[in-house]
């Protein structure tokens, strides 16, 4: 049915009834590879049709022709493709001809898509009479598609040679940078930084001249910023913010931490902002990136799949943008062991906040267990902040089980056991019980028998721990733990708190660490 709509479709096309509509729909229909390949069969390699669409009157026209020439893959097609381009006097077509032919074989064209770009280069910035004539303006009177097709041509030449790949220089002491942690435990980050200046912020912690080595051992921070140099709020307007992140020489700064190396850096644009701006997120990014590319000249390169560094742009509350930047040249390995994953997966670097809070209360050598381990994060964590005993990881889950298996290696002594906690038992008492509690909505949380899931998992844990055992609780149910420790308590099980640390305040997550007594 599709093959022949689409042989219908081809027949119009030639006849030239409808051809703009009739072409669109080709392109929509051979996205599908199967019907690409049929397409191609009914073409029997004669271009001609499409080709002479090329020299159409509508625009529009040669531009879905030369996008639909571009899937035969066919190298008879890059010829008459590129001479449409560089006839082509419609900037909103030219890039879409370079699209067309960028999985052929172009590099016999190189030589002109090094001279188009840098025609394009030097007239940046020129200014155009308005057009009084009501006929095509000028190759230089609209900087966004000028800017798309310079992007495509610099897309084009890095792909035909090897990528180039910048190595991160600046070390000690360490540029200006904001560590994002935890919001409501930012002073579990701050305290482990010996080296430099630190002053904590709302969800991080500004270093000035810290020590990276020192930095990247500290396991409780999720994100590394660099705030460019001299960088002022932008405005969160596509243009705009291109000229003054231009100005802020955000190209400059990126060589600067690459010990001068030469672009171009690849980057992306993360945006985060309030709803009404990031309705808008793609389009802005877009323009952002098309300005920003034509200023730099080939310096940076906008590339949301193969990048080095993120341009992080942040809302302030008065609507303005603050701009930093993520790099990925410098390699973060802290979390390497983690392999495999399940959705319902602690994150590391909130396991290394839970252990780094614990520290004070645990001891070398303890026997742990986690008696809801999940992919093993937790007793990982536990190992990495202070070499344990013998550790044992039970979860009901049996693939969480062979992910936490990948995960753990060779690191510490840690069994897991695919087996419902309550069912549990074992020839010797833990020192440590440390783990984060089934949500709501899972089986094992339902209430049996009147008892609630918080009392039954400290009436079992009781037969499995050693005196003066400490316990340390991630939950979502703060209130239905410490309600679950006084009951205890009265069945002569003393669990009492010595902490209570809250991790997220919207869902209300906290860390509680108890000591345990038979009374």
């Amino acid at each position: 049915m599709a093959e022949s709509s689409l042989k219908q479709l081809y027949e119009h096309i030639t006849r030239g009834d409808e051809v703009r509509q009739n072409l669109i729909s080709v392109r929509q229909m051979i996205r599908d590879e199967s019907l690409r390949r049929k397409f191609m069969v009914l073409l029997g390699g004669d271009f001609s049709i499409l080709t002479g669409l090329l020299k159409d009157q509508d625009p529009k026209i040669r531009r879905n022709a030369a996008l639909i020439l571009g899937q035969a893959e066919n190298e008879d097609v890059l010829a008459p493709i590129m001479e449409a381009w560089r006839t082509e006097k419609t900037l909103f077509v030219r890039e879409d001809y370079l699209k067309a032919v960028e999985h052929l074989d172009y590099r016999p064209c190189l030589s002109q898509l090094r001279a188009r770009l840098a025609e394009i280069e030097e007239g940046e910035g020129q200014e155009e009479e308005p057009n009084q004539t009501g006929q095509e303006h000028s190759l230089w009177d609209n900087n966004k598609h000028l800017a798309g097709e310079a992007s495509q041509i610099r897309r084009m030449i890095e792909r035909a040679g090897e990528k180039k790949r910048h190595t991160y220089a600046k070390t000690d002491p360490a540029p200006e940078l904001l560590l994002v942690c935890n919001r409501c435990q930012v002073a579990a980050t701050a305290e482990q930084i010996q080296k430099g200046s630190v002053r904590m912020l709302k969800g991080g912690v500004f270093v000035r001249d810290g020590s990276l080595e020192e930095l990247m051992q500290i396991r409780t921070w999720s994100e590394m910023l660099f705030p460019i140099p001299g960088a002022r709020p932008i405005p969160a307007q596509d243009r705009e913010a291109a000229e003054c992140l231009h100005e802020m020489k955000v190209y400059g700064y990126l060589k600067y931490l690459h010990g001068g190396e030469e672009g171009p850096y690849r980057y992306r644009i993360e945006l985060k902002g309030k709803r009404s701006l990031m309705e808008r997120k793609g389009s802005f990014i877009r323009g952002l990136a098309s300005r920003l590319d034509m200023l730099e000249k080939g310096g940076i390169q906008n590339d949301d799949t193969d990048y080095e560094a993120e341009l992080r742009l942040i809302e302030r509350s008065d609507g303005t943008l603050a701009p930093m930047l993520k790099l990925f040249t410098l390699k973060d390995r802290r979390f390497s062991y983690r392999k495999a994953s399940t959705a319902q997966s602690m994150a590391p670097v909130n396991a290394a906040l839970v252990l780094r809070l614990a520290l004070p209360y645990l001891k070398d050598g303890a026997q742990v267990l986690d008696p809801f381990c999940g992919t093993g994060t937790l007793l990982i964590e536990r190992e990495l902040i202070l070499p344990s005993g013998t550790c044992y990881g039970i979860d009901t889950f049996g693939e969480a089980i062979e992910k936490a298996r990948a995960n753990s290696g060779t690191i510490g002594h840690i069994n897991y056991i695919n087996r419902n906690f309550f069912d549990f038992t074992h020839a010797y008492a833990f020192d440590e019980l440390i783990t984060e509690l089934p949500q709501e909505g899972s089986r094992i949380v339902e209430e049996a028998d009147g008892v609630s899931f918080e009392e039954r998992f400290l009436r079992k844990a009781s037969e499995l721990l050693s005196e003066d055992a400490i316990v340390a609780v991630v939950t979502r149910r703060p209130k239905a733990l410490g309600e679950a420790a006084r009951q205890a308590r009265q069945e002569g099980q003393d669990y009492r708190l010595l902490q209570k640390y809250l991790l997220n305040e919207r869902l209300g997550t906290t860390e509680l660490i108890f000591r345990y007594h038979r009374t």
